[in-house]
């Protein structure tokens, strides 16, 4: 099967395209242009397709998309609170959804969240691989189960941290703040504790194999 891109590359227009073009009330040839160039993205995993995703597109030229926060917490994990936060969301216009849950029976929140979600779904992959272990116990290996995973129960996108190089830490103590992102922390910490190079950075050509 081939991704969005591939298709677009071979002059393809998919059906996710079409539905991106009349919502958007563009051309289809020309979201078909915009995705072989790398301009518009259609987060769009195809589990999620055969469900209820709505499909969206994503980029420069197109309309400014609001991507919406929720996930249960290790304090307070309630997954009909977090439908009720998802729905109402996207009943006000949000146009993706992005999981937070560090709380509660991840898989059972995210294939429920997923089976109700109509708009593009998304995960910090990195936050449940830290469940159940210390950042220093991270491997190569649990950061591409966890991924692997959230990708065959539907997932459409991915927060990876992978900017973040080792070469970078030196720079992190001039910030006002430091690291704000919490996934960004965890992998930094990783990073000074092994004396390595961002694992997501190492291993971004299999998580994109895995996202293809």
């Amino acid at each position: 099967m081939s991704t969005q891109l591939e298709n677009a590359r071979s002059g393809k227009i998919t059906e996710q395209i079409k539905s991106v073009a009349d919502s958007e009330n563009l051309a289809p040839e020309f979201v078909r242009d915009e995705v072989a160039a790398g301009r518009i993205v259609i987060p769009a995993n195809i589990i999620h397709l055969a469900d209820n995703l709505i499909p969206a597109g994503i980029g420069r030229p197109l309309s400014v998309k609001i991507n919406a926060n929720i996930g249960a917490s290790d304090v307070r994990s309630s997954l009909d609170g977090e439908i009720e936060k998802m729905k109402m969301a996207v009943a006000l216009g949000a146009d993706a959804m992005m999981d937070l849950s560090t709380g509660g029976d991840l898989d059972e929140i995210r294939t429920t969240l997923l089976s109700n979600c109509t708009v593009p779904f998304g995960t910090v992959p990195i936050y449940e691989v830290i469940t159940d272990r210390t950042v220093e116990q991270i491997d190569y290996d649990s950061i591409l189960k966890v991924i692997e995973k959230q990708a065959a129960q539907g997932v459409d996108f991915f927060t990876i941290h992978a900017g973040l190089l080792i070469e970078h830490l030196d720079h992190v103590g001039k910030r006002i703040c430091g690291i704000v992102s919490r996934g960004g922390a965890l992998t930094a910490k990783w990073m000074v504790h092994h004396k390595k190079q961002n694992p997501m950075y190492e291993l971004f050509d299999d998580i994109c194999a895995i996202m293809r």
